[in-house]
């Protein structure tokens, strides 16, 4: 499926001053830095480096190598990029080319070792990240309230995003104020209002967003609101501290050794998984820019069948939205389009991209917090119930 009706996706140009610091700056930080958290030696070290000068040098861009069993699904997005730089492209593209880039110079493929392994590691030991869930699990009240709750501390918990520490250490109490779009009400009456059916969660980050997700399966199924769960994750590693396989087995074991309330939630998670209740789908689509108007045929039917979906994080929004600059009262409906289920979108607010917030507020914040769309202080919470659409056929998707 394709749209002709979306404005531009931002750029890694001057055209965007965020998305240009970010690539050109960031970016090349965050390679340095997974270099010393692993200790690289020759000739991985050489390969993240010569990526890195490529990177803040501007050079233009270049594919990994074939074979790879990811090479057919980005060959001919590559192909429609090919002659651009790396400061001279689509950012969502750059972005997700670049963590393949560092996935194939690491050679996790052939290791299995995760280069953002140090990192999760490192959250995954804050004590902030035990009393929060510890939080959310202890937590009574009407099942409505506990709903729109454990809603809130996923979104929340999206701040702790390792490839942006100065989002990462204003941690996940908010204000009310600071969701500037709540549809939690929403979300919570369509599910209560529909019969249980299968739930998908698009995850983003491993360790407290993770943790939180995972209190939002156990209370769906615990209290009969989901017939089953789904949980989509990158196959590969990217943007630091995106969910991979492995990074659920993990918390399910760290769970356990923390004890009480979380080590009974790992045994409940994993008493689902074996009853076929809890499911994960990794797929290498969600490590491309791929959007969401063109999911390939196999997610884009699994997701018809669903009650709801959730869309976790920044990136997934941009998936959303084209990562385009729209009016602000654009309703999320408009800017996302056909969608085969429900969609809930939960995000903090870490770039340019946004739609369905009142004008007055963001031109309140215009003048109080110029850096507000992208410094992780605000966050939204808003729900597509869903389009029309035409069928993803095979032949409709590049990713089929």
């Amino acid at each position: 499926m394709q749209r002709d009706d979306l404005p531009p996706p931002v750029r890694t140009d001057k055209s965007n001053a965020f998305a240009h610091r970010s690539m050109g700056v960031r970016v090349p930080s965050i390679i340095d830095d997974t270099i010393v958290r692993n200790a690289y030696a020759d000739p991985v070290a050489d390969a993240l480096k010569r990526l890195r000068d490529e990177v803040a040098g501007n050079a233009p861009l270049r594919l990994f190598e074939a074979p790879a069993p990811d090479y057919a699904l980005w060959l001919p997005r590559y192909a429609s990029h090919e002659g651009e730089t790396w400061l001279g492209t689509e950012w969502l593209f750059a972005e997700m080319l670049v963590y393949r880039m560092m996935v194939e110079a690491t050679g996790f493929l052939e290791s299995g070792k995760d280069p953002f392994a140090p990192f999760k590691q490192e959250e995954m030991a804050s004590e902030a990240l035990w009393t929060t869930l510890e939080e959310v699990l202890a937590f009574e009240g009407p099942l409505p309230e506990r709903l729109a709750r454990t809603l809130k501390a996923m979104l929340w918990g999206n701040r702790i995003d390792l490839s942006i520490m100065t989002v990462a250490e204003q941690g996940v109490h908010a204000t009310d104020e600071q969701l500037l779009t709540d549809r939690s009400e929403a979300i919570v009456a369509g599910l209560l209002g529909r019969p249980p059916g299968s739930v998908h969660i698009v995850m983003d980050n491993a360790g407290t967003e993770e943790a939180m997700d995972l209190a939002w399966t156990d209370l769906l199924l615990s209290e009969g609101l989901a017939t089953e769960i789904v949980l989509h994750v990158k196959m590969l590693p990217v943007l630091v501290s995106d969910v991979i396989p492995a990074d659920l087995y993990d918390m399910l074991r760290a769970m356990t050794a923390r004890g009480g309330a979380a080590a009974g939630l790992s045994a409940r998670l994993s008493g689902y998984m074996q009853e076929g209740r809890l499911r994960m789908q990794a797929d290498y689509f969600w490590n491309t820019d791929g959007r969401y108007w063109e999911l390939p045929s196999h997610i884009a039917h699994a997701l018809g069948g669903a009650t709801l979906a959730i869309s976790k994080g920044d990136a997934n929004y941009r998936r959303a939205t084209n990562d385009a600059i729209w009016p602000l009262e654009t309703s999320m409906s408009e800017a996302l389009g056909p969608f085969p289920a429900p969609l809930a979108l939960l995000r903090t607010l870490k770039s340019d991209t946004l739609v369905e917030v009142p004008l007055e507020r963001a031109a309140e914040l215009e003048v109080e917090h110029p850096q507000w769309r992208a410094n992780g202080t605000y966050g939204v919470m808003q729900y597509a119930a869903g389009q029309a659409h035409s069928v993803f056929h095979e032949e409709d998707s590049a990713y089929a």
